[in-house]
């Protein structure tokens, strides 16, 4: 019965189109290959083993040598103890010499064999059951942050329709069939030059070993023609690797600049979005494949594999949309002209998502950044004229005032907002309704409230504020760290008693935490070191953005609120 229940088992999977004996047909001719790779292939232990047998067999006669010499060279034996143990010396060890190193070089390999294939069976086991662990529990966290982000009725999606899809799909395969052939055509064609200079590279760093080998330099030499050898191949494995990624990348980076592009000029579910600027950002980048594939192979050729690796670097920048191009010294060494991809500058994305979810113009965005920062140089500015800032401590760029700077900035805006809405230098005003919903603004919001609340129930007095002040602008700074001005408000902010303590307290914490969460991001700390960088720029234009008095330098006893400084 089993019998005919395992063929009617069998036959119904025929019947579905899985045939067994094909399956088993097939698992039979790869093991063949790999008996067949096994015996064309030496068994390493064999081989070392023989070789290792031989050198020692070898070296027989030298160590011999040395220990007659050590032997005549005893000070405190005669001649007839000397004579004696060379006769021990040759009649023991030259028979015993040969079966002791054949045995311990047996043992020693056969213990070698088995643990290496002992490592060859599990470790492959190993490694896919902690890569499969790994990746489970990171895809159960990803999945419970996902479902998350569904239940909140604030989230924002970016949609491109189904024409939309299928038109970066289209423009993928194109830039495949054609960029990507001609970046591996062209790094086929330097794979020559790029092994030779590689080599020569190898070479030219290498020699100083022979030079400081010493007496070992017959085994240097050795050693060095394996890696010599070993370096080629993974030199040409590597120029192998290289085009299928750029033949990849030719395939993948021009759909995702096509997807970004849609996304960016469509917003939200929409369907009368032309196709020109995306279709012409994609070609871009498909030559911006090939153009990349010049610029590294022609870093290598030359030998500058600094901008090699710092190329890759920038390319990964780019990638994320941090920076719209490589740097001049990395774009001299390309043949072919570059190219810059207009959607994917990563401050213009930025901003396009967030006139978007504004509901206002893109220049709105632009503006009120421009404002910001205007509002920061001014604030730095006035710090540095009254002396609480120094100019060394601003060209340091220090990490508290990358952090106090926006937090002081901050509470000008604390103090310009009223009810729910934030409005800003420039004049935007942000609403419950109309603001980002991404974690980081959702964050931002929930504090910059906080703070808001905070200070409209205290009617602070000027001391009360000017202290506030410089505690913001020291970022949370040890005072033994700061210039001696910044560090005094930091104490008087420390000693501040009742009942302002803690309406100031709740006020620094909330902006601080705004300000050291704006700090992480990478647009914002690029142009903020720019900020920092021009303040102690002797431009008077700069220097007079702003007519208001800060707090730092108020003579009537009264505080002030800075005014929206015009676009």
């Amino acid at each position: 019965g089993s019998v005919e229940m395992s063929a009617d088992i069998l036959g119904t999977l025929r019947n579905h189109g899985l045939d067994l004996s094909c399956i088993a047909a097939h698992w039979t001719a790869g093991y063949d290959v790999v008996k067949n790779v096994n015996e064309f292939q030496p068994n390493f232990a064999t081989v070392g083993f023989v070789v290792s047998y031989v050198v020692v067999a070898l070296c027989f006669p030298i160590l011999l040598g040395l220990a007659l010499y050590a032997v005549w060279s005893l000070a405190k034996l005669g001649p007839a103890r000397k004579t004696f143990s060379t006769i021990l010396i040759v009649g023991f060890g030259v028979p015993l010499y040969p079966i002791l190193a054949f045995l311990t070089l047996a043992i020693f390999w056969i213990i070698l064999g088995v643990v290496t294939l002992g490592v060859a069976v599990a470790l492959p086991m190993f490694c896919a059951a902690i890569l499969i662990i790994q990746l489970r529990g990171e895809l159960s966290v990803f999945v419970d942050h996902q479902r998350e982000m569904n239940q909140e009725d604030e989230l924002v999606v970016e949609y491109i329709t189904f024409v939309q899809l299928f038109f970066g799909i289209v423009m993928g395969c194109l830039s495949f069939c054609t960029f990507g052939v001609l970046a591996m055509a062209l790094t086929l064609l330097k794979s020559p030059l790029v092994l030779g200079s590689c080599v020569v590279h190898g070479v030219r760093h290498s020699l100083p070993a022979f030079t400081e080998s010493g007496n070992w330099c017959p085994l240097v030499f050795l050693v060095w023609c394996f890696a010599f050898v070993g370096g080629c191949i993974v030199v040409i494995l590597g120029i192998l690797v290289s085009m299928l990624v750029k033949l990849v990348a030719a395939g993948l980076w021009p759909a995702y600049v096509f997807k970004v592009g849609c996304a960016v000029m469509g917003g939200r579910r929409r369907n009368d979005v032309g196709l020109c600027a995306p279709v012409r950002e994609s070609l871009k980048a498909g030559y911006q494949v090939l153009w990349a594939s010049d610029l590294l192979t022609n870093a290598c050729i030359t030998m500058r594999f600094d901008l090699l690796k710092q190329s890759c670097e920038e390319f990964g920048q780019m990638a994320v949309g941090l920076r719209s191009d490589l740097s001049p010294e990395c774009r001299a060494v390309a043949c072919l002209p570059a190219v810059t991809i207009g959607l994917l500058q990563g401050w213009d994305i930025t901003a396009e998502s967030l006139a978007r979810q504004l509901c206002v113009p893109k220049l709105s965005v632009t503006d009120a950044w421009d404002s910001f920062a205007r509002e920061m140089k001014r604030v730095g500015r006035e710090a540095l004229d009254t002396g609480v800032l120094t100019e060394d401590f601003a060209l340091s760029v220090p990490p508290e005032l990358i952090i106090g700077l926006p937090a002081r900035v901050l509470l000008d805006t604390v103090e310009r907002s009223s009810g729910p809405d934030i409005v800003l230098a420039s004049g935007l005003r942000l609403t419950e309704a109309f603001r980002p919903k991404t974690d980081f603004a959702k964050m931002v919001w929930r504090e910059m409230q906080t703070a808001m609340a905070v200070r409209a129930s205290a009617d602070l007095p000027h001391d009360a504020r000017t202290a506030l002040c410089g505690a913001l602008l020291a970022g949370g700074g040890d005072p033994e760290e700061l210039p001696e001005g910044l560090a005094a408000a930091v104490r008087a902010f420390e000693s501040m008693g009742p009942p302002w303590k803690e309406p100031c307290d709740g006020i620094y914490r909330a902006l601080i935490a705004v300000s050291l969460e704006c700090s992480r991001q990478s647009i914002f700390k690029s142009k903020l070191e720019e900020v920092l960088q021009a303040l102690t720029k002797d431009d008077p234009a700069e220097a007079l953005l702003t007519s208001e008095p800060d707090s730092f330098s108020d003579d009537d006893g009264s505080s002030s609120e800075s005014e929206p400084a015009s676009p």
